[in-house]
């Protein structure tokens, strides 16, 4: 059925704007007319593609997630309190300061005044609420109990957050550092070294091999800087580029479980985003195969990305979740294993709570690991470029003033 942009007048001449199904332009009228409202102005919308986004990782824009929580939470709040919901999206609307936002917060209230639903009419704007929001809200929808769901996926959110925070802390400090290093050793081999190469050369002593790599590095760095950069850029493009391919991107993520100590952090938080997911997905009443191909769209990783999508369509086949997971190879056995409880059991909620509350005690402690260890490591790196550089320029004047004393 055609979706229609309207533009309307109510009994007091109010402009009223929404969008609503209908088969014509008379059956639109016909509608709008039994709800009080008069046709001004129509248009047909196009239909859009549906997009599946994590509830973490969705591009915002402009709009920040910490602004999602705080539309959730609030409007928990509203419909908890028995305060109609175009009154609350108007109040909510009228509150937040992000203008773009409070566009969407008025563009939702008027689609909801014009006969949708709110899981409707949340979907309208796949781009800050995705699917998996809407799917939960179109379950408690259902249920009766759409506060509930809406103060669950406001506990999520702020999960989804603090995690979020953990993996930026875990990368930005070796970056930053690491950053730091690149350039104290482009300002030495650039800038510093080559202004003392010429009086190195010119006291005709043996050079140590140490200065004989310094000089070569520096004499590199002067001719071919421009190769560097190229180099550098090249192998950024190519990383992204890479990643916007499914076979790059499968071999990118493939590469991060294999790295030492940081390949356990990335796994830990994709088995954490599918136990999270998955139990909240569980908890509103949606479907196993449906719920597992949200979340596959949301785990960060492509490597389990598509053991979970093999596993639906085992389960579909009538495979058990946790003997299919188990084959994957991919998930650890405390996961298969409280999956596999819950099964037995018929609590899989409690299980995947669990699971949960595992991974929210283990993430954080595998950052405080990597941290632990990189410490030390960059702290050796930085003494080892500084002595390098040290013993380069020193040795030979230390063997110079030896001859000069004879």
């Amino acid at each position: 059925m055609p979706q229609f942009a309207y533009k309307a007048r109510d009994i007091e001449g109010n402009l009223v704007k929404g969008a609503v199904g209908a088969p014509d332009e008379g059956e639109l009228a016909t509608l709008l007319k039994e709800r009080g409202l008069y046709l001004v102005h129509f248009k047909e919308e196009k239909e859009k593609k549906e997009k599946k986004a994590s509830l973490g990782s969705i591009s915002f824009g402009k709009i920040k997630r910490r602004d999602l929580i705080e539309f959730t939470i609030h409007l928990a709040t509203v419909l908890s309190a028995g305060i109609p919901i175009l009154e609350g999206l108007q109040d909510l609307g009228d509150k937040t300061n992000n203008s773009r936002f409070r566009g969407i917060i008025r563009s939702v209230r008027e689609d909801i005044h014009g006969g949708s639903n709110l899981s409707s009419a949340l979907s309208r704007h796949p781009e800050v609420f995705p699917q998996a929001y809407v799917n939960m809200v179109k379950a408690g929808e259902a249920s009766g109990n759409v506060d509930m769901i809406l103060k669950e996926l406001t506990g999520f959110l702020e999960w989804q957050e603090e995690l979020s925070a953990n993996v930026r802390k875990a990368s930005v400090y070796p970056l930053m550092v690491l950053t730091a290093v690149g350039i104290l050793l482009t300002i030495l081999f650039a800038f510093a070294f080559p202004r003392i190469i010429g009086i190195l050369q010119g006291m005709r002593v043996p050079l140590p091999l140490i200065t004989r790599v310094a000089i070569g590095i520096s004499t590199f760095f002067r001719d071919y800087w421009w190769l560097i950069f190229l180099a550098v850029a090249a192998g950024v493009v190519g990383l992204r580029l890479a990643g916007k391919t499914a076979k790059g991107r499968l071999w990118i993520d493939k590469l991060k479980l294999r790295l030492p100590v940081v390949g356990d952090l990335a796994r830990k938080v994709a088995l954490s985003r599918f136990a999270h997911h998955l139990g909240l997905l569980w908890r509103a009443g949606i479907d196993i195969s449906q719920a597992l191909t949200l979340v596959e769209g949301v785990v960060g990783n492509q490597v389990i990305a598509e053991a979970i999508s093999r596993t639906r369509e085992e389960v579909l086949a009538g495979e058990s979740l946790s003997r299919s997971l188990a084959k994957r190879g991919q998930f650890s056995s405390l996961v298969i294993r409280m999956i596999s409880i819950g099964e037995v059991s018929g609590e899989m909620d409690g299980s995947l709570s669990k699971v949960c509350q595992y991974y929210d005690q283990e993430v954080p402690a595998t950052v405080k690991k990597i941290f632990s260890v990189m410490e030390p490591l960059i702290i050796v790196l930085l003494a080892f470029v500084v002595l390098g550089a040290a013993l380069s320029m020193y040795l030979p004047l230390y063997t110079a003033l030896g001859r000069l004393g004879k």
